[in-house]
């Protein structure tokens, strides 16, 4: 616990305390009810006075308190200004450093949002050690960026000065993560007029408004609903096949997949080049994850292969219905 907050709650009961002590002495001189002793008590701290006839027993207990009580007002007002200020110099000094940091950064990326998608995309390029800057518009979420160890810029990413706080003219990418999609066709319009030269992608929850996205400035348009229904459409219409990449148009005529070895090699394949008749001249093996989850590019046709490694083969557009011809061919024994 800090020290302000500890000093805090030491106030708090010297306070109490004094009001306890306070009332059971006027009980004890003053021959009052416990009510009365607590009202009188009171009175005497927040007042500096006393009501009703009093004896001089009760006049002496009354300056104790009085001063008392003073002091320890007087040292409770103190800690609670600390506090306040410590904390406000406390977040004005967080903010400065990420402001300093946020300064040195050069062809860093911008990530508007932390919703899911936002989550997941800071997630996987602080992984990869990708320098960012986050803008988020809610207190809660780039509290919890900051507890990340994100550098988070709390604002509306519609707004120029938010976007140029972020570093938009030393960033090299804006991704927009926004749930909502007339949002991410403001950010875009806002950041594509400060960097024309910047590579922004936007989501977009619905189809139609991919267009817009795109004539507001986005280079790429990303629909989650659009992608998950390929992915589910992929593993209904070819469940032997691990995976299948999408190229995203880039390359219309070409297909990556990833297909086990075991689903369509003979029992007694030993050698990735023993595959090769059946994947076919138009196909090439790109890459080969073994079963112990290391990995070898272009692996040359005398590599090593097992029943439970993976192949990732690109090839011609098709390349997912050859595999399944591939996969119903009887493997031998």
């Amino acid at each position: 616990m800090p020290a302000t907050m500890k000093n805090l709650w030491l106030s708090a009961a010297l306070l109490l305390g004094l009001v306890v002590v306070g009332a059971i002495g006027l009980m004890i001189l003053g021959d009052r009810s416990a009510f009365d002793a607590f009202y009188l008590t009171v009175v005497i701290l927040t007042t500096v006075g006393m009501e009703g006839p009093a004896n001089d027993a009760e006049r002496a207990w009354g300056l104790f308190l009085m001063i008392a009580g003073v002091g320890t007002v007087i040292y409770a007002t103190g800690q609670v200004v600390s506090f306040v200020i410590e904390g406000q110099l406390r977040q004005m000094i967080g903010r400065h450093k990420v402001n300093e940091q946020i300064r040195k950064l050069e062809g860093h990326d911008i990530i508007v949002g932390f919703g899911r998608m936002g989550q997941a995309l800071c997630s996987m390029l602080a992984y990869h050690d990708r320098p960012f800057v986050l803008i988020e518009n809610s207190p809660e979420r780039v509290a919890m960026a900051e507890e990340l160890g994100y550098l988070a810029v709390p604002g509306n990413a519609t707004d120029d000065q938010t976007l140029t706080h972020a570093g938009i003219h030393h960033a090299s990418g804006l991704a927009c993560c926004l749930p909502d999609d007339a949002d991410n066709v403001f950010v875009v319009l806002s950041a594509r007029g400060l960097m024309p030269s910047l590579h922004i992608t936007a989501r977009c929850e619905d189809v139609a408004t991919e267009a817009k996205l795109r004539r507001a400035g986005a280079d790429r348009v990303i629909c989650p609903a659009v992608i998950g229904a390929h992915r589910a459409s992929d593993h209904l219409l070819n469940p032997d096949i691990e995976e299948k990449i999408d190229l995203d148009g880039a390359w219309p005529d070409l297909e990556v997949a990833m297909v086990r070895v075991g689903q369509f090699a003979p029992a007694d394949c030993r050698e990735l080049g023993a595959l090769y008749d059946l994947l076919g001249a138009s196909t090439t093996v790109i890459a080969l994850v073994a079963s112990d989850g290391s990995r070898k590019l272009r692996p040359c046709p005398k590599t090593p292969v097992t029943p439970e490694d993976q192949l990732v083969i690109a090839g011609h557009s098709g390349l997912a219905e050859r595999l399944v011809a591939a996969l119903a061919k009887p493997r031998a024994a």
